[in-house]
Formats: C-alpha cells, structure tokens, sequence
C-alpha cells in the first residue's frame, strides 16, 4: 500500500515539472505573437466593422494617432483600466492596418511644455469624480486624443472615457476616412434665413433705426458638414446663387415659402441626377401664456410651392394638423408674479404635436436610419406616397421611420389650437404613418415642355438661362419637418444624426454609415410577479440545500459500499493465505 502511494506521488510530482516546463515553454515562444481576439458582448461593441477594415487596409501615408492621459496609477478607481482598454483596441487597429496606422502615448501630467501645446489644439484637463476607500473627491486628469494625416489639420478628441469605448471605432475610422479620400463632397445648402416680423421693422423704422438683419436658422447644420470634412456650398436660390452643376449633393430645408423659380431649380437638380435632402415644414405653432394659466397655441400655415413638384413625383406631405400620442415635453420662458415682483420661470409643455419618435419605428434594413434611438420630431407631419403615380412616373419609395400607431389628424385650420382637438380620447388612430421617404428613379422634369419660371424682379436680373439637363437616375430623401434641424434642435436627442446619416448616404459616403457608433442596448429588469418570487424563494432556500444535502447522503452511502467491498476483499485475501 505504502509503495503505491509512493509510486503516485512520484508520478505526480514528475507529471507537475513537465506540465509546469512546457507552460513556461509555450509563454516564452508565444507569449509575443499576435493572437486572436473574441467579442462576447452582446451588442458586438469591440468586433471591428467590415468598412473600418478596408479603410485602414487602403491606408497610403501612416495616420498618426496619439492618445493623452494621465498614468493609470494617477487615475480614479474607475478609469484606471482606461488607457489599457484604449490601447488594446488601437492595437487592433495597428495590426489591420499594417503599419499604416502609428499609435502612442503620452504623459502631460507633468510635462508643462506638452500642457502648452495641447491648450493650443483644445485640450485641456478635465475634474472626475474620484472615491478612494472612505472618502470622495475631484481629480483633474488628462484623456484625449488626436488624429493626423499629412499636413491636414489634426482632429481632436478633448475627452476619452469608458463610455467612448463604444463609439471608438467611429470616432477614430470616421476621421480616418475623411482624411485620407482624395476628394471632400460638395454639399449645396439651401437654409433660409427667418425675416423679422413686419411689426417689429416698422417699429424701428418709426424710432429711425434700421431693422435688425434676418436671422440665421440653420449655421449649426452647415457648420456640422464642414466638421464632418464636406465642403459646404451656401445657395441662396437667387439669380446670383443657384445650385453648382459640380456639386454631389444638395440639402434643402423648406420652412418658408420659395417662389416658382427656386422650386424649379430644385427639381432641375433633381433631374440631372443629383441627390437631394428636403426636410419641408407644412406649418409651424406659435405659444403664448394665457392668463388663465397655461398655454394658448396657434397654427401658422406654411406653403412652400414644393407641393406640386412632389406631388408629380407620388409624394405629399400632409398639410393637416398631425398630432401623435408619443410627445416630448418642451420647456417654455414664463413671467410669474411672486409678491409683486416678476420672475422669469421655465415652464413644461407637453402637447400631440412635439413628436417624440423612438428606434422602434425605424427601418431596420436601411443604413440611415437603422442605429437611431431617438428622434424629436416638433411640428412634424407625415409623408404619404402614391404608388399609381410612383409607377407611372418610374420612381420607388422606402419608408425610413414611421409614427407611432396612436397618432390621429385634425383638419387644417388657421389660428388657435383647441383642447379637443389635442385630446386622445374619442379619436380614431390613423396606425403608423411614414414620417420620413427615400424615393428613387429617374425625376420627371414638372416643367417640361414650358419655359424656365422668370425670377421675381426683386431678386434681380438673372445671369443668363441655364441649358437643358440630360436625366439621369437619382435620390430625393423627404423628411416632414424642417424644424428639428435648425439651430435650436439639431443637437436635440439624434437630430444631428439622422441628417449627417442622410448626407452620408447620398453623398456616396457610405461607408461611414456602418462604422457609426455601436448602439447600447439598454437592458432593464423585468418586474417580478407574486408567484414568481415565492419559487424563486423556495428555490434558493429549499430546493438547492435539498439537492447538495441528498447528493452527499447518495455519495456518502456509496463510498461506505466501496469501503464495506474493499473490507471484504481484504479478508478473502487474508483467508486465501
């Protein structure tokens, strides 16, 4: 008995040498090797796309990307795995792209020299929260990056944080791709500018002054394409600023009325094959605090003249009141009286007509739209296509998103905007309706065999007739709301989003749809009912003990069997002798 155990321990002993020799072995041969990587996460956060793939394997000229932090011994508890996780990604990157993408790190934490440099680019410091065992403070940290290729100017990211790991991918391929393609897209854009009130100009010419000059409404749209390295061509459809023949697309935001000219120029785009967005507002809402308290809202009708065109085309946006029982609260400046003094408060309002649209009701199959969350879609109407008058004309409609099934109409009326008719109850809901069309084909010209619409003798003489377009197939993307991309709304919820997503597209960009940022699926715990929760109590208090204590009353009955036949083999034995 003794030898055997003697003998197992040896065996052992020798088997623990070799096994723990040949680890050592396979560390120190592979341990440098590039290995594989697999992505678990659900959402596929870190798998790279196919897009991001071929632009750093078409990579020419080596892409410099340098990543600034703080040394992780420095950081918070929660960030001190960040530059880790940053680095294992560009790592990634540096492999596909072989060596033509050069990553580094660098300290500025005490390196006032490198500090100077970087406020110059933007850069600066930034506080985090910081909980050390028992106590919470601020640290000031650094975490950004930066991209350069040739002698472009360098793309910053001021701030790098676990929740950028998601998006990654975008922030650093996107960049990337516009900086090395050969040729920036041109983009026409038509925003036009709000007209003071007439009120108010006679008010300051009757003091002497000058009315104050129309006011921008879409800057942060075109400022949002130049970002994104598209070279933006302002139109103001006047004889002396019509549309580019050069240009690859052309953005149109309808919310004021355009004459019979502009309307032709635009549908002149159209037909030569030029891609077009037209987001077009049938009519706006004016909020005024009623004594009574609350809100008194009155529509305002705006007629573009884009209607006929789309109508030859099979598409019409519906002109009527179009409320949806998915609303967004709005907040809106308000004077109290407390005490005899005016105060100025914020006050929420939540109406059928401040549309709140969620990625539910987008298209999953289309790349513009299909990694959208969210959407506010204010003043809003729907898009609703004709297919007899589609097919006759040779062109094909997609629906990008829709309403929610509980929206309803209300005929178009001018001026006040009653309780009954924001009101769900009692109406007949209308199912989802398209709030946003990709049409395509070959666009009839709606003016052919007539002459080119004169210009208004106010916008001045012309510079000469254009020449006739030869058709060629395109794309027009018609959206029912203008007014979630002016200043005010673009950077509300995905606005921004929708519409560089649209550009992108059209602008044969496309490859920067699907490196977009990867979405986060939010994941929520579902509630529990009564009986529910009383077998999961049992379970975990009754079931399993009973399972482990009836395992070790099984196992511990078959080894006093095993002992029991092991007693009678010893004694055959010892009798045998």
């Amino acid at each position: 008995m003794n030898n055997k155990r003697r003998n197992f321990r040896l065996t052992f002993g020798v088997a623990a040498v070799l096994l723990s020799v040949i680890v050592f072995f396979l560390v120190s041969v592979l341990g440098n090797l590039p290995g594989a990587r697999l992505d678990l996460t659900r959402d596929r956060l870190f798998t790279m796309s196919p897009a991001a793939a071929t632009v750093l394997k078409g990579l020419d000229v080596p892409v410099q990307v340098k990543l600034y932090i703080t040394p992780s011994d420095k950081m918070p508890t929660q960030l001190r795995t960040l530059e880790r996780d940053v680095t294992e990604q560009m790592r990634n990157f540096e492999q596909v792209a072989k060596g033509k993408l050069v990553f580094t790190v660098y300290n500025p934490q005490d390196d006032e020299d490198l500090q100077k440099t970087l406020g110059g680019k933007g850069i600066r410091p930034f506080q985090v929260q910081s909980i050390e065992k028992d106590e919470m403070g601020i640290k000031l940290i650094w975490s950004a990056m930066t991209i350069a290729y040739k002698d472009k100017p360098e793309e910053v990211l001021p701030q790098i944080l676990p929740q950028s790991l998601a998006s990654l991918e975008q922030d650093i391929i996107g960049p990337v791709y516009r900086l090395t393609r050969a040729k920036a897209p041109r983009v026409a854009v038509f925003g036009p500018k709000k007209e003071i009130d007439r009120q108010v100009a006679m008010m300051y010419l009757q003091q002497g002054m000058q009315p104050p000059e129309p006011q921008e409404q879409f800057s942060k749209l075109r400022d949002m394409l130049q970002q994104e390295h598209y070279e933006v061509v302002p139109v103001d459809l006047t004889p002396m600023s019509t549309p580019p023949a050069d240009i690859d697309l052309m953005v149109v935001m309808a919310n004021t009325p355009l004459n019979e000219r502009q309307v032709w120029e635009i549908n002149r785009v159209l037909t030569r094959g030029t891609p077009v967005v037209l987001a077009l507002q049938a009519h706006e809402y004016g909020y005024a605090p009623s004594p009574a308290g609350g809100w008194s809202i009155n529509g305002q009708d705006v007629t573009t003249g884009l209607e006929p065109m789309l109508a030859a085309f099979g598409v019409t946006v519906t002109e009527d009141h179009f409320m949806d029982s998915a609303m967004e609260v709005i907040e809106l400046p308000r004077e109290v009286n407390l005490g005899g003094l005016r105060v100025q408060t914020r006050e929420p309002v939540r109406v059928p007509m401040q549309i709140r649209v969620a990625g539910t009701q987008m298209n999953a199959a289309s790349p513009v739209v299909n990694r959208i969350g969210q959407l506010f879609y204010l003043w809003g109407t729907s898009v609703v296509t004709d297919p007899a008058q589609l097919s006759a004309a040779h062109l094909k409609a997609t629906t990008l998103m829709s309403s929610s099934p509980d929206c309803w109409q209300e005929p178009w009326s001018a001026g006040p905007v009653t309780t009954p008719m924001i009101t769900p109850a009692g109406k007949k809901m209308l199912g989802e309706q398209p709030l946003a069309v990709m049409v395509e084909g070959i666009f009839p010209d709606t003016w052919a065999g007539r002459a080119a619409p004169a210009w208004p003798q106010a916008t001045g003489a012309a510079m000469g007739e254009p020449g006739p377009v030869s058709p060629q197939e395109g794309r027009l993307l018609v959206v029912g709301c203008a007014r979630m991309f002016d200043d005010n709304l673009i950077g509300a919820m995905q606005n921004g989003l929708l519409m560089m997503n649209g550009v992108d597209y059209l602008a044969g960009s496309q490859a920067l749809l699907s490196i977009r940022a990867k979405a986060l699926t939010s994941r929520v715990i579902k509630p529990v009912d009564a009986q529910a929760k009383m077998f999961w109590r049992l379970f975990t208090v009754l079931l399993v003990p009973a399972v482990l204590a009836g395992y070790g009353i099984t196992r511990s009955g078959m080894r006093r069997k095993e002992a029991a036949r092991y007693r009678d083999s010893l004694r055959r034995d010892a009798a045998g002798h």
